[in-house]
């Protein structure tokens, strides 16, 4: 029965005396009116899409599409690569889409791989492989190599890696490197060798109180100091008498982040927060460190590190942006340091919401205008424990170390503070 249906049911769709087309001249139909279809699907899938295509660094071309929740009508079309992703994250966040995309279009904006690789290798230099580290530098001392073996692979180990490599004909890297294990393993087998029992860990030395960076310590450097300090001493008083944070204090400091502003950096803030933030995609980073990426455990590291310091960068230029439309100021025009820091002060755009103030009266908050600058140090200060004459010098220290978390750099700023106070 059921082969007879079927039978039935085909010769029913096929038969012309049943009201259908001959099956040729159906399929000329189709076929006549298939470009049209094609047409109208391309231009459909086009609309609702947004597919934009990029030219990459390596001259490839790859569609990109604007990152944004679902639902989210907004129209990110324009953007170029790499930036798509994260001018979606940005517009999630609730920033103008408009804005957005002119700032990523910004003439001179462009990708810089250098922050973000060198983030990457000096935490991968501390952090990574600690273990493997520590059998390096034990064998390198047992070779009679004058090391540290604390598991911390820093520029001392670097400088004694490459030593050895020197000595043994050997592409001078100083890089940890199961290879490079492996080359120390084979000289302890055909050399002299101490033993781990004749290491003696150098002794914990508490930090001085004294050592200084000379530059700005210097009887011409202080006279220099003082001479700025005192042509704006007005201002100094005016901020001294708002936040009870000595002038001579905010002076030290502004001149040794910036040289009073003489050096504000050589980079654009906005485009290395950019960059790094893109940089969450380690896809867009990995090729610069491809030294590192030796093994699996090694590319974990490095993915993850690049994920959470691109977040970090994410939320630093979006403070950065905010500040500058709402200060009506051009977040391609700042100059600042490797990782972002602005103005006299070297603020992070982070800090610049809860501690800059507008000094001078205009009405907006300029970290590269001197008043605003200072009245912001100054408000920085007062809001991290300064108060008054601060009698106690660990007091002193403590609030200072919440600027810049160097010992050499606080005793720096106290001494210039008291030979221009």
């Amino acid at each position: 029965m059921s082969g007879l249906f079927l039978r039935k049911r085909l010769a029913a769709k096929i038969s012309p005396e049943r009201g259908t087309r001959p099956a040729s001249n159906n399929y000329a139909s189709r076929w006549a009116l298939q470009p049209y279809f094609l047409l109208i699907l391309l231009i459909i899938a086009f609309l609702a899409g947004g597919c934009t295509i990029a030219s990459q660094p390596d001259g490839r071309t790859e569609p990109t599409y604007p990152s944004q929740p679902p639902g989210e009508a907004t129209d990110l079309r324009g953007v170029p690569y790499p930036w798509g992703p994260l001018a979606g994250r940005l517009v999630a966040d609730g920033l103008d889409p408009t804005r957005v995309k002119n700032f990523f279009n910004s003439p001179g904006l462009s990708f810089k791989p250098k922050p973000m690789e060198t983030k990457l290798r000096e935490l991968f230099g501390i952090f990574y492989r600690s273990d493997l580290t520590k059998s390096v530098q034990e064998h390198l001392f047992q070779l009679g190599y004058d090391i540290t073996i604390d598991g911390r692979n820093g520029s001392g180990t670097k400088r004694v890696i490459q030593a050895f490599q020197k000595d043994h004909g050997l592409s001078q890297t100083g890089a940890v490197t199961p290879e490079l294990l492996s080359r120390l393993e084979g000289a302890l087998k055909t050399g002299r060798v101490r033993t781990l029992a004749e290491y003696k860990p150098p002794q914990a030395v508490q930090p001085s109180r004294s050592t200084t960076h000379k530059r700005f310590t210097d009887p011409a450097a202080i006279s220099q100091i003082r001479s700025y300090y005192l042509g704006d001493k007005a201002i100094f008083d005016r901020m001294e008498r708002a936040y009870g944070v000595p002038g001579p204090l905010v002076a030290s400091i502004m001149w040794i982040e910036t040289s009073y502003g003489g050096y504000l950096g050589v980079n654009k803030a906005a485009e290395v927060l950019a960059s790094m933030a893109a940089s969450a995609d380690f896809n867009l980073i990995s090729t610069y460190v491809s030294d590192l990426d030796s093994d699996r455990e090694a590319r974990s590291f490095l993915v993850e590190t690049a994920a959470k310091r691109g977040n970090w960068a994410k939320e630093e230029l979006e403070a950065l942006l905010r500040y500058a439309w709402e200060n009506d100021l051009a977040p391609m025009s700042f100059p600042g340091s490797i990782y972002g820091a602005i103005g006299y002060g070297q603020f992070m755009p982070s800090n610049i919401k809860k501690y800059a103030v507008d000094g001078d009266g205009d009405g907006r908050i300029d970290l590269f205008n001197k008043t605003d600058a200072i009245f912001s140090i100054g408000n920085y200060l007062r809001e991290n424990g300064w108060s008054g004459n601060m009698s106690s010098e660990d007091k002193r220290r403590e609030v200072i170390r919440r600027y810049n978390n160097s010992g050499v750099y606080i005793n720096t700023v106290l001494y210039v503070m008291e030979a221009i106070g």
